[in-house]
Formats: structure tokens, C-alpha cells, sequence
């Protein structure tokens, strides 16, 4: 898995891509992650665009995200999302959970 990470201003957004399926493959995406919360800009914009598969650990390190910028105040919103993420985060009811928009465009303007 790689990911990047930009500051858009207002949101910052994380863009995944490859295969998500151990945590250890994310260490330095948590890790930034926990620096960014409580800096005062907690709203995140994630692209799972170029996300090929991502399995019970990969949707487990998502929650944790998405926990931990709720607890901090914030928000974390999926825009673009691959169609097999997307039937897996439905089959998963994750779907009731996250903010899921079809484009990284329209999660930004409900962001």
C-alpha cells in the first residue's frame, strides 16, 4: 500500500492506493495521522480511487481513523472509492458509518 498525504487548506487529503491488508504496511500513515489530530485542522478527505483491496485489518485501521478525528472534533470522509472497496464497505454495513461520495470533488464540498 502507498499513500500521500496533502494539505488542501482546509481539509487535508489521503490518497491510498495498492493493497491494504497488514498494519504494519500503514505505520507511517498512522503515524502522521496521530500528528495531524489536535493541531486545530481535523477535517480529512481519504481517496480510495486507486485502493485495489483492503481486508478486515485494512477496514480496521480506516475505523481507528476515523475514531480518532471524530474524538479530536473532526471529520474524515471518503470521496472516490474503488468499486470492490465500496462492495465491501456496503457488505460490511461500513457504508452507515463513513460519509462515502463518489468523487474526491464532491466529499470536498460537503466536507
Amino acid at each position: 500500500m502507498e499513500y500521500t498525504i496533502t494539505d488542501q487548506g482546509a481539509y487535508k487529503l489521503i490518497t491510498l492506493s495498492g493493497r491494504l491488508i497488514e498494519k504494519s504496511q500503514a505505520e507511517g500513515l498512522i503515524k502522521e495521522f496521530e500528528g495531524f489530530t489536535g493541531t486545530g485542522n481535523n477535517k480529512y478527505l481519504m481517496s480510495l480511487g486507486d485502493l485495489e483491496y483492503v481486508n478486515s485489518t485494512g477496514l480496521n485501521l480506516l475505523i481507528g481513523m476515523f475514531t480518532q478525528a471524530r474524538n479530536a472534533g473532526g471529520e474524515l470522509v471518503i470521496g472516490g472509492i474503488s468499486p470492490k472497496v465500496k462492495k465491501l464497505m456496503v457488505m460490511t454495513k461500513l457504508d452507515s458509518i463513513f460519509k462515502i461520495y463518489d468523487s474526491v470533488e464532491a466529499a470536498a464540498e460537503n466536507l
